[in-house]
């Protein structure tokens, strides 16, 4: 009960988001609405990257810690690097499904491989400088831009389409931040990496089940039409 409460706060201050409506969909208990719109797919990609983060993050340190989990929520100096831990994973994770986001367009034979590649750049650059913190120097998010900008121009959005292809970035983050000493995440890096492989599964599950392609792919075209003619 102790972990609990002291979970409760954790989340309450860090605004970490469980995704409750997905469970509720997943027990039959709620059906989650179509992915319709670009701005539906934009929200999708930073609300699951931060699930996927915080939610994954969260476990394993609870896990590693044992009973000496509730007395580092006492520990200022532990619950600023867990907030910094956060935000790297959060945005290699929307960089991860930016990308495969943008090859579900490919899959459907809507988009070629540029179209694919301007679409994964500008879905994680709209979410990763739209991000209001004071945690983090910005400079995490714009070199996260930049590292999707270059994985986008030489992405296999055939290939990957469907499949885990796309997330090693994440799951390269969550071993490096971590706030945990190195030698626990070498003995520890297995579990930690298909903790994050399970996690994505839904996901990526989830967005083939909601997405409409077509409304979502001419909503993405109408919304370049009306910047390039200035309606």
């Amino acid at each position: 009960m102790l972990n609990l409460i002291y979970a409760i706060i954790y989340l309450r201050d860090e605004k970490i988001l469980f995704n409750f409506n997905n469970i509720l969909s997943t027990l039959g208990l709620k059906k989650m609405p179509e992915i319709g719109r670009i701005s539906d797919l934009s929200d999708f990609i930073d609300q699951n990257s931060a699930f996927v983060s915080q939610v994954t993050l969260y476990t394993y340190v609870k896990a590693r810690a044992g009973t000496s989990f509730p007395k580092l929520f006492e520990n200022a100096d532990f619950l600023t690097s867990l907030t910094i831990s956060r935000w790297h994973i959060f945005s290699a994770s929307v960089c991860d499904l930016s990308l495969f986001a943008a090859a579900q367009f490919r899959l459907s034979d809507h988009a070629d491989k540029a179209i694919c590649t301007a679409m994964a750049t500008e879905l994680g650059s709209h979410i990763l400088t739209k991000v209001e913190q004071d945690d983090v120097d910005p400079k995490v998010f714009s070199a996260m831009i930049n590292t999707l900008k270059a994985r986008a121009k030489k992405a296999d959005y055939d290939s990957h389409a469907k499949g885990d292809g796309f997330f090693s970035v994440s799951s390269d983050a969550f071993m490096k931040w971590a706030p945990m000493v190195d030698e626990f995440k070498e003995l520890d890096e297995e579990i930690m990496r298909n903790s994050m492989h399970l996690r994505w599964i839904g996901i990526r599950r989830e967005l083939a089940s909601r997405l409409n392609s077509d409304k979502t792919y001419g909503n993405w075209i109408e919304h370049k039409n009306q910047a390039r003619f200035g309606n």
